[in-house]
């Protein structure tokens, strides 16, 4: 009995050092992911221009971050085992209003943000996780409402980039939750009017543009489609 249990100890021992240097199968997908998130950040330029256009505003008014929300989708591609690359569209809202009764000073900026995308890949069963970089060029539009009638454009646009850490967690085998933050950076040029006038206060010679920096935070689901 003693010799059994000997033997059978080994043998569970032998299987599980087997076992653990094992490696997850791997084959290459194309996947989809989809979802939203929040992004917070610093626009130095619109800040300013912000003081320096609503009356009695204060740098304590006028808060240094803001919060937007985007919508975003993309394709990946595994290149290897330890590398995918893909590319990315999101849609970038923010929304803010200040009033000082009578006036209402209404901005709206959207923003088109695609990217090119390389990541680092760390395989498991059950889950993934990468570090990632990502390239684009955006496009900016703002609407600054005057009145019920009365609106305002002023576009731009510029490079970006942006660092990404993401996992991925299996809960079928073509199905994933995705979660990501990131860290990102906006070069982004003068805001203008279609007749090429530069967005500034009255009172103040800055002419301000959307470019930043900030953080972010995103949730979606991603779907494997096709191997290869």
């Amino acid at each position: 009995m003693t010799i059994f249990l000997k033997y059978l100890t080994a043998l569970i021992l032998i299987n599980a050092v087997l076992f653990s240097q094992t490696k997850v199968p791997f084959k290459k997908h194309l996947s989809f992911y989809t979802g939203m998130g929040i992004k917070y950040g610093i626009t130095p330029d619109f800040n300013d221009y912000l003081i320096a256009a609503i009356p009695y505003s204060t740098s304590d008014s006028i808060k240094s971050f803001n919060a937007g929300v985007e919508f975003f989708g993309g394709l990946e591609a595994d290149l290897s085992r330890s590398f995918s690359g893909g590319v990315e569209y999101s849609y970038y809202v923010r929304s803010l209003t200040y009033t000082y009764s009578p006036a209402v000073f209404d901005y709206t900026i959207i923003s088109h943000q695609p990217y090119v995308k390389i990541n680092y890949v760390i395989r498991e069963n059950r889950y993934n996780f990468q570090i990632g970089a990502a390239f684009g060029y955006h496009f900016q539009q703002l609407d600054n409402r005057i009145n019920a009638s009365t609106t305002d454009k002023y576009t731009s646009s510029g490079p970006a980039g942006r660092l990404d850490l993401t996992f991925t967690r299996r809960l079928s085998p073509n199905f994933y939750v995705y979660l990501s933050g990131f860290g990102f950076g906006n070069f982004y040029g003068k805001l203008k009017d279609s007749n090429g006038a530069p967005l500034q206060a009255t009172n103040s010679n800055v002419e301000a543009s959307l470019a930043g920096y900030g953080l972010g935070a995103r949730l979606g689901v991603q779907f494997y489609i096709a191997k290869f």
